[in-house]
């Protein structure tokens, strides 16, 4: 951990959040020539960034996010000799069966939407699922199988990207919290932080569900919330599948180790907050569709966040950093039955037992679409949050992304879906899910 006497005057670009997609896009500036101070609260990937499942994806993407994906997934082919570090990257592909006819016909929508960008994935029959899955015993209507996707392990991507932008100079500044976003003339010219102020002509925001805590001064609407996610780490166990892989009430992939991380596939928790409440008609429509997948708790998270508020607690003489380092607790209920159904569809593969369990706070949007944006409203101003779980994957795209964008030049991607403007303007669409 760098000390407070570290903190330099002045920076090209200062970014706000150590997750993927700070770690990634310092990574590229600095490789562009940029000085570059990245700052985090916490420490590297502290949060979601090193708690995701590990799935690389195009499958089942909202169509906007495709052609980043698809560019993305070149990236992560060769990220391991790129950084030179150990991702545990596996292209095993992804691969999602189910016993339900509706979900199948939604997912052949899907697939139909997906057509004009000439992805590989494609239908499965049940002959062809139980081909890749031999020892499947649980009843299947169908699959869906995408060969060119692949899975990676979280806790170690960050940290790869951090440590070698800091190879090639960039300060990278653990525990030391943004305060303030600071502008002059109508433009972005510092940044405050616990540890003093850092002169700038730009500052990428990527503090995931934090972000708008840090726009809000600036009148600018983000309207993100977040849902909690539970994970755990298996016993090894015999191979399955080297896809990643999705079933009726389970996801899972493999680990470098024989080891699986499993979570309970599209289903998560939403705990009840102040904020909850005044985003309600953002996110109704969004709740009641995913009404089957979402389990509310009200009660002893309203209480914490309604103590929090008290003026003399440090989240509230602090707000924009809030808690530093929640304790975010996993649903173990839904992990004890993940563990339940991966014996039933697998029997072949023993007893299955949890090696460690976790949980991270998923940031999202009500269209369930990230924002990556260099907003004209505020010029020196970069945006790269809200990513409704898909941010670990798109994670070296993005930091490209926002190279692009300090620079001033083509990015190469349609990039007004993703405009920070669309919620002041009302222009929102419904989303493919909010996580």
């Amino acid at each position: 951990m760098q000390l407070p006497n570290a903190l330099p005057a002045e920076a090209d670009v200062v970014i706000i959040g150590a997750g993927i997609q700070g770690c990634a896009s310092a990574y590229y500036m600095t490789q562009a020539g940029m000085k570059v101070v990245l700052l985090d609260k916490s420490r590297v990937a502290g949060q979601q960034s090193s708690r995701a499942w590990g799935f690389v994806r195009t499958q089942m993407r909202d169509p906007d996010e495709i052609p980043l994906m698809e560019a993305c997934k070149t990236l992560w082919r060769g990220l391991e000799a790129e950084l030179g570090s150990d991702l545990e990257w596996n292209d095993g592909g992804a691969l999602y069966a189910s016993n339900s006819p509706a979900i199948m016909a939604y997912r052949e929508k899907w697939l139909q939407t997906a057509r004009p960008f000439g992805l590989d994935t494609r239908l499965l029959s049940v002959a062809e699922v139980k081909k890749l899955l031999p020892n499947l015993a649980s009843p299947i209507n169908g699959g869906l199988y995408t060969k060119s996707d692949g899975h990676a392990e979280p806790r170690k991507a960050a940290a790869a990207y951090a440590l070698r932008a800091r190879e090639r100079g960039a300060v990278i500044l653990e525990g030391c919290g943004a305060l303030a976003i600071e502008k002059s003339a109508g433009r972005v010219s510092s940044v405050v932080t616990e540890w003093g102020d850092i002169r700038t002509k730009h500052v990428l925001l990527c503090a995931g569900a934090s972000s708008w805590r840090l726009l809000k001064p600036h009148h600018v609407l983000l309207p993100q919330s977040f849902v909690r996610a539970s994970v755990a780490r298996t016993n090894i166990l015999p191979a399955v599948t080297d896809s990643a892989f999705v079933g009726d009430g389970i996801a899972f992939r493999k680990r470098s180790d024989g080891s699986l991380n499993i979570a309970s596939s599209m289903h998560g928790d939403v705990d009840v907050t102040l904020d909850h409440l005044r985003l309600a008609p953002w996110y109704w429509k969004a709740y009641r569709d995913s009404a089957k997948g979402l389990s509310l708790h009200v009660g002893g998270p309203m209480l914490r966040d309604l103590r929090q508020r008290l003026p003399w607690r440090e989240e509230a003489r602090q707000p924009a950093i809030h808690e530093r380092e929640p304790m975010i607790p996993p649903q173990q209920e839904r992990l004890q039955g993940a563990v339940r159904l991966i014996e039933r569809a697998f029997p072949t593969i023993g007893r299955v037992g949890i090696a460690e369990q976790w949980a991270g706070n998923i940031d999202t949007l009500p269209d369930g679409i990230p924002v990556l944006d260099a907003p004209p409203a505020l010029p020196g101003l970069l945006v790269a949050t809200g990513f409704c779980g898909h941010g670990f994957a798109l994670g070296p795209i993005v930091g490209k992304i926002m190279l692009a964008l300090a620079q001033g030049i083509d990015t190469g991607f349609n990039l007004r879906p993703f405009r920070l403007s669309r919620f002041a303007e009302g222009d929102v669409k419904q989303p493919l899910s909010i996580w």
